[in-house]
């Protein structure tokens, strides 16, 4: 198979999840492989040997394998690794000559292109390191390599663009089997997150064996549930930068069914299992809010279980219309399961307003109805109703609001009864204070109104029309009700500048520029998204 042809994960677990599974074997070596500097004209990553020691750590936790057979290089030329490579080769066909099964996992991180990994300004040729592990007398050879190009706003990682990087399944092997999988395909780039600390691929996978990949609910996670996990959270977090990346394979591991890579049901030493909620994205932090992340992560299946070392942790499950943050104390042995325990629940308008999530801005839709003061004398006060759309940003929340309003008088004297129309579009501007219950805000509008008078009399007496605009203050109190709705209650000064007919000698004169000041006060929902 191709490294560049792609299935979609879900279809890969339609296809193998019934098969039975065999864990890796107790001879079972890991090569974790990192490096951060590569070549001299490339940028030096942050997170690459980091990357390398975190995945033996995840494959000794849970994999079942024995520190004696877990050789960590980092840092290392390429002189240092072909050694190494060579040397468990040797210590496998020993295992291997006395009837043990066997396997062999090799992982990289660092920087590539089209021919060789970049080893420190050394190289070691991808044909190379294809022949010392598709060559290996293990039964089981597992390549694992994150190192591809990356976009303009990440650190670059991988390949230049040169030819295609391309990775595929040799058809003459006669052991038990080869899996490959890369951290995207030939053309896309691989990528750090300063977040995470940690490439997107690698983040993801490790996740992926402690437990949030066990789509079966089995307490085991296989190859194949492993990849189509770090497939689809690396293809959604790569979504938020400039550039796409999607993880890709390439495999025939022959036998009796699903290889599995671990048993994180199985906790041992110092691990806990943290049991999360609903169907959600997590983000687990170490300690309290702003403590370094753990692991961003979407469990699979129903029990939804990651296996973590004991410790405390913040827990951030962010749904559709909000976050729910909570703190978490994990024991050795123990699950900490995260629904019975309290929270506290932060909207997303609350979050953009102090920086936190990933939302920039978030929309939301008003409708209110409610009343102001006299503008014209003899009007009296008015019902109205107001119809808004605007964006809440960190620094505050913008929006546009139509307002209609209908007085109906009979003038000053009594004698001529008239109906006065007002249609407003306008802007308004407001910063918001978030207290534990409720959200205050205060801020200004601007509008363009449209006069109408009508008058209902025998007497010959036209309906007038003209063009004004108004100003004021805005006041408000909002309470959040859920499903993204609050009810607000708002008010404040207004100001209208209109031109005012002038009466002298029962004859019309020239207008008059007219600033009535009045109050204005409405209630009603907003809805935010």
């Amino acid at each position: 198979m191709s490294r560049g042809a792609v299935f979609l994960p879900g279809l890969v677990l339609a296809v193998l999840v019934s098969s039975p599974a065999r864990a890796l074997p107790e001879h079972t070596w890991v090569v974790a492989i990192g490096h951060d500097q590569g070549a001299s004209h490339e940028v030096g990553l942050l997170f690459a040997e980091q990357d390398a020691r975190a995945f033996a750590d995840v494959l000794r936790q849970h994999g079942g394998v024995s520190s004696r057979r877990t050789m960590l290089l980092l840092g290392d030329d390429a002189a240092s690794v072909r050694r190494a490579l060579q040397d468990v080769n040797a210590s496998i066909r020993a295992q291997a000559g006395a009837g043990h099964p066997t396997a062999l996992v090799v992982f990289y991180s660092g920087h590539a292109d089209a021919t060789a990994l970049h080893l420190g300004g050394t190289e070691l040729p991808l044909e190379e390191l294809k022949t010392l592990v598709a060559g290996s007398p293990a039964g089981v050879r597992l390549l694992v390599l994150d190192a591809c190009r990356s976009g303009a706003v990440t650190r670059v990682k991988g390949v230049n663009a040169t030819e295609s990087f391309d990775i595929s399944l040799r058809n003459n092997i006669a052991t038990e089997g080869l899996a490959i999988l890369t951290s995207s395909t030939a053309g896309e780039s691989s990528q750090e997150s300063d977040e995470l600390r940690g490439s997107f691929f690698t983040h993801h996978l490790m996740n992926a064996l402690r437990g949030a990949a066990d789509h079966d609910d089995d307490g085991k996670v296989t190859l194949t549930e492993a990849y189509g996990y770090a497939y689809t959270q690396t293809l959604r977090s790569s979504g938020q930068t400039v550039a796409l990346q999607h993880p890709t394979y390439s495999w025939e591991v022959k036998g009796r069914g699903e290889l599995v890579l671990s048993t994180p049901a199985a906790t041992q030493g110092r691990m806990g299992r943290l049991r999360l909620g609903s169907s959600s994205l997590y983000l687990i932090l170490e300690g309290r809010r702003g403590g370094p992340v753990v692991a961003e992560v979407s469990p699979q299946g129903n029990r939804r279980e990651l296996s973590l070392p004991a410790g405390h942790y913040f827990v951030q499950q962010r749904s559709t219309e909000e976050y729910r943050e909570y703190q978490v104390s994990l024991d050795a042995g123990a699950v900490a399961d995260v629904a019975s325990l309290p929270f506290e629940t932060v909207r997303y308008d609350r979050l953009v307003r102090r920086r936190g999530g990933e939302k920039r801005y978030t929309h939301h839709v008003s409708l209110l109805g409610g009343a102001q003061g006299e503008m014209l004398a003899g009007d009296g006060t008015a019902p109205q109703l107001r119809v808004g759309y605007g964006l809440d940003f960190d620094w505050g929340s913008v929006g546009v609001r139509l307002r209609g309003m209908r007085s109906q008088g009979s003038g000053l004297d009594g004698l001529l009864p008239r109906t006065h129309d007002e249609v407003g579009l306008g802007l308004t501007l407001q910063r918001f204070v978030d207290l534990e219950h409720v959200s205050l805000a205060f801020g200004l509008f601007v509008e363009g109104v449209y006069h109408r008078q009508g008058f209902d009399t025998d007497r010959v007496s036209p309906d007038r029309q003209s063009l004004g605009a108004a100003f004021g203050g805005i006041l408000s109190v909002e309470r959040h009700l859920g499903a993204g709705l609050s009810l607000r209650l708002e008010g404040g000064p207004v100001t209208g500048l209109f031109q005012r007919a002038v009466m002298k000698n029962g004859l019309e004169a020239n207008p008059e520029l007219a600033t009535p000041l009045t109050w204005w006060g409405a209630g009603g929902l907003v809805w935010r998204r």
